[in-house]
């Protein structure tokens, strides 16, 4: 401990024009780093993620770096950078973890802010005994409060922004909190099936999310949670969509540890939202059908990149492996698709979903490798225009 105290109080040191943290400032915020980075863990409410994470999941599990928080610690505000890192919001703090699913640093700009608190519902009886809640003070049916405060939707996802907080220290122990929700029994529906694990529903019709919802650590009384539920098979009208979602059996958990602790509440929010058509850029192709594959469609919005292609005739050792290359040869990160949709011609149809495309860029390269090949071969090659 006293290894990192100096480095705290050398940085602190570093010439400013700002007054240096008095030692209390400098006790707090240390306390803080160590907590952010790892190095001290909370001895109190370890918890159990009962679920197996996808490979997105998993890596949008994660803290803040110890560089981020030291660099200029004596250049700002001494309550704010208790408070690190200073957050405008839950798209941007999402966006700026080492890989988010479908990240885009684009949602801040066009996400509608809201302030949408969740109301207070009694749990609804599935069929199973409920674990034991953490108890509180006061007995609350609503401990911790659950706020709307971001709404992004275009054409294929509707994504919320979501912030999790209580007015003392119950979740201080917690890396995270999500869901341990029951089992479903045969005769649960698959509306309150979709409830139970952090479904949407628009316009009556269940929209499942892309992900479990976990709130990330901000700071002792705040979590954060980015929702994005995919609306590629959502039959409704877009405009002016009465929304609503609910989550219950929430449980907090640690980094490194398989328990969770059951938290009391149950929480529902209505929201009305619209798909905003404009935000949606075509791609024109250039390169037409290249060995039995052709490149149906490439959308581009400030949330993600969508390409849809067919395959009329590939071996069964075939390994297709889907790339969009930028102009100056960065290529975006591919998340994850649907393929083998079979038409009604007979072709397979693939569908893949890729991080944004920066904006202002206008000319893409998609390529299909050939993976199963000893060298990775180009099965095929487009030049995408976005118009």
């Amino acid at each position: 401990m006293r290894e990192k105290d100096n480095l705290m109080n050398w940085l602190n040191q570093l010439p400013s024009e700002e007054e240096p943290l008095t030692e209390a400032e400098m006790k707090r915020l240390t306390q803080q780093v160590l907590q952010r980075t790892g190095c001290k863990k909370p001895a109190k409410r370890r918890g159990r993620l009962l679920y197996s994470w996808s490979v997105g999941g998993k890596v949008l599990v994660g803290g803040v770096a110890c560089v981020a928080l030291l660099v200029g610690i004596n250049g700002v505000n001494p309550v704010l950078a208790e408070g690190l890192p200073i957050l405008g919001d839950v798209f941007a703090y999402i966006n700026g973890l080492p890989k988010g699913y479908l990240q885009s640093d684009q949602l801040s700009v066009y996400a509608q802010s809201a302030q949408v608190g969740a109301e207070s519902n009694a749990p609804q009886d599935s069929g199973a005994a409920a674990a034991p809640a953490l108890q509180r003070e006061g007995g609350d049916e609503q401990p911790y409060k659950l706020t709307l405060t971001q709404i992004y939707c275009d054409e294929m996802y509707l994504r919320l922004g979501l912030t999790l907080t209580a007015e003392d220290d119950a979740l201080a122990g917690f890396d995270g909190v999500t869901l341990d929700p029951p089992l479903l029994w045969e005769d649960t529906t698959a509306e309150e099936a979709n409830t139970l694990y952090g479904g949407v529903t628009l316009n009556g019709e269940a929209i499942g999310g892309d992900l479990l919802p976990y709130f990330r650590k901000q700071d002792d009384t705040t979590f954060v949670c980015e929702m994005d539920y995919n609306l590629q098979n959502y039959t409704g009208d877009t405009q002016n969509v009465q929304a609503s979602l609910t989550f219950s059996n929430l449980v907090g958990v640690c980094e490194g540890s398989e328990e969770t602790t059951p938290l009391e509440g149950t929480y529902h929010i209505d929201f009305t939202v619209s798909a905003d058509e404009t935000l949606t850029r075509e791609g024109q192709i250039d390169g037409g059908v290249q060995n039995g594959i052709r490149l149906e469609s490439l959308e581009a919005t400030p949330g993600e990149t969508r390409i849809q292609y067919t395959v009329t005739s590939m071996s069964d050792k075939t390994e297709l492996y889907p790339q969009i290359f930028m102009e100056d040869g960065s290529n975006l990160e591919w998340v994850k698709g649907t393929p083998e949709e079979q038409t009604e011609s007979g072709e397979t149809f693939w569908t893949y979903y890729f991080d944004a495309v920066p904006e202002g860029a206008k000319t893409l390269t998609v390529r299909i490798l050939d993976k199963s090949a000893e060298e990775e071969a180009v099965l095929a090659q487009w030049t995408v225009t976005l118009f």
